[in-house]
């Protein structure tokens, strides 16, 4: 596997002028159709999204210097457009309701989670797949002072198995669509409830589910 090395000509630059702007702004607008359309194993040709954008390949490897650089910055452009819906929420909750906004999230910026995918299986450690990770940790601390969250729960380990239910879902849900012959619109809503209901009953004790 390729080591980490993300770094391109104008990566750390902003375009010199607003016409190099507008390229770049192209070239990333299209990266993200691509991967939409076409799905995060598809993977990315550089000679199709140049293309797309209506520019030489050049004029991509100029901008991002490689793949890598071009997949990145198309997420910071995506991530940037739905800052506010993927923010992990403050405020205190049940644990089963903080999974299905995280779920809802990952449906909506679902591009950006199969962009971020393929960064990872290309060896890339950045950006991150739980950038959020150290707030969620602090969050659930507080919800298990609260009691919303059992005491001996391992929160590091209870909060990897939700985000990989989260992605999971995210990734795969036209294909389990598909393969349960479920409308996908209706399968979101049925398996956000599901993953709702059995993350809530984590934060149930053992004299509470006798009662």
């Amino acid at each position: 596997m390729p080591k980490a090395n993300d770094k391109s000509p104008r990566q750390t630059d902003e375009p010199a002028t607003e016409q190099e702007a507008t390229a770049a702004e192209k070239v990333e607008e299209a990266a993200l159709s691509m991967m939409e359309k076409e799905g995060v194993l598809a993977g990315l040709n550089l000679n199709e999204v140049a293309k797309h954008a209506g520019v030489t390949r050049g004029l991509v490897y100029h901008y991002f210097g490689s793949r890598r650089g071009l997949l990145r910055a198309a997420i910071r452009r995506r991530m940037s457009r739905e800052r506010d819906s993927s923010r992990t929420p403050s405020d205190t909750m049940k644990l089963g309701d903080r999974v299905a906004h995280a779920v809802q999230a990952t449906i909506k910026n679902r591009d950006v989670l199969s962009l971020t995918t393929l960064l990872h299986l290309d060896g890339s450690t950045a950006p991150r797949l739980m950038p959020n990770a150290e707030l969620t940790l602090l969050l659930l601390q507080r919800d298990q002072a609260l009691g919303l969250v059992p005491k001996e729960s391992d929160l590091p380990a209870l909060h990897a198995a939700y985000a990989a239910a989260t992605y999971g879902y995210g990734l795969f849900r036209e294909v389990l669509a598909r393969d349960l012959a479920i409308p996908i619109e209706e399968l979101d809503g049925r398996v956000i409830e599901v993953l709702r209901r059995l993350f809530n009953g984590a934060g149930t004790s053992d004299s509470e589910t006798a009662d």
